[in-house]
């Protein structure tokens, strides 16, 4: 069966051969694929983008504990933050996440055939959205909903007075080394970043904002000086949070899904 690929940026007009998904032509995510795939991208930028550069260049503050515990209270005082948090923030990225995860089962690897850059990227894209997936996942159960896996959240340690600068760093401090959790993080930080830097060149192109290779080059050239300003934010705060919380109490007994009883930092 001859298929058009639609899923490259750069080769959505190419047919290539395919692999023919019983009753999939006339299922939901078929007849919805124009939609969906263009919700998936308008979803990458807003609201899952602008939330990264928002929380990276919040964390970039943890080299200075009282400007991010300052930072992190303004946040936690805004009204509906928990509307806010899962209906703008949570849910679009579960859309974004679920739905790139069809779309990468569906599409196929143009490196080895082709070897063009653009399919480079294309490749690169699907990889890090993996690694990225894997990340996303790890770091809510690890911080956000750390209550599942039978641990004391984030969130719940901040609202009974625990610093967050203290509450973040003491989250490094369990199940695992520091030193594994910082290569974990930096290997997510640069999959998230560089998935959203060369997702906002893929949107430009969708949304028909970038129609020639002029155009294309200033896009990804911009994209890219974004994409490095956000790693810096980003190691800036795996940096600051490298020394450990201020106060530490250790509890009785330690198990993998315990966390360190904190003081609150007074300094």
């Amino acid at each position: 069966m001859i298929v058009c690929d639609l899923r490259s940026p750069i080769a959505a007009a190419r047919c290539t051969k395919g692999t023919l998904v019983s009753g999939a032509d006339t299922g939901f995510l078929s007849r919805n694929h124009f939609l969906l795939r263009r919700l998936h991208s308008l979803s990458g930028v807003i609201p899952v983008g602008a939330f990264l550069i928002n929380h990276l260049l919040t964390n970039s503050l943890t080299p200075d504990p009282k400007a991010f515990d300052e930072e992190v209270h303004w946040i936690h005082s805004l009204p509906y933050l928990v509307f806010i948090e899962f209906g703008a923030i949570i849910l679009p990225l579960l859309f974004h996440m679920g739905y790139g995860v069809v779309i990468a089962l569906q599409g196929r690897h143009n490196v080895g055939r082709y070897g063009y850059a653009d399919n480079w990227r294309y490749t690169l894209q699907r990889v890090t959205g993996w690694v990225a997936v894997v990340f996303i996942i790890v770091h809510l159960l690890h911080f956000r909903f750390a209550y599942l896996t039978g641990a004391e959240g984030y969130v719940q340690q901040v609202h009974r007075g625990v610093s967050p600068y203290d509450a973040a760093a003491a989250g490094f401090l369990y199940g695992l080394p520091m030193s594994v959790w910082m290569v974990f993080y930096s290997i997510g930080l640069v999959a998230c970043v560089y998935h959203f830097a060369n997702g906002l060149c893929t949107f430009c192109i969708t949304w028909g904002i970038t129609i020639g290779d002029h155009s294309r080059r200033r896009v990804s050239i911009g994209a890219t000086v974004l994409g490095l300003v956000l790693l810096i934010w980003g190691f800036r705060s795996l940096w600051g949070l490298s020394s450990g919380p201020n106060s530490i109490e250790p509890p009785d007994s330690v198990d993998d899904h315990s966390v360190a009883v904190l003081w609150q930092h007074e300094g």
